[in-house]
């Protein structure tokens, strides 16, 4: 038995997408010590011109409607100086696509 039963969908609204990131880099420290009797480099233990060996992982979220849309990411970039040093990082900002 036939039927003409048929349904119809439209769907509107943001697409979000969750995604998870990992970069491998280097932080680069460079300091401007104007006074040099304040002993700075020497408290952080860093010297002029530093690089180190680091690490990226992070995550977030991205929402769009057609090509206009918003992206949150967090995460964690960690340089290897004497031992691993976490330092957050939380963006948010918009995003166009092409």
């Amino acid at each position: 038995m036939n039927s003409n039963f048929r349904t119809l969908h439209g769907f509107f609204g943001p697409k979000f997408r969750v995604f998870v990131t990992g970069k491998v880099g280097f932080d680069n420290f460079s300091i401007n010590n104007q006074n040099p009797q304040t002993g700075f480099t020497n408290t952080v233990g860093l010297t002029n011109g530093a690089t180190y060996f680091a690490l990226y992982p992070g995550g977030g979220m991205e929402a769009f409607a057609g090509p206009i849309g918003l992206r949150a990411e967090i995460g964690d970039d960690i340089y290897f100086n004497s031992g691993a040093h976490n330092d957050m990082r939380v963006t948010v900002g918009p995003q166009l696509r092409f």
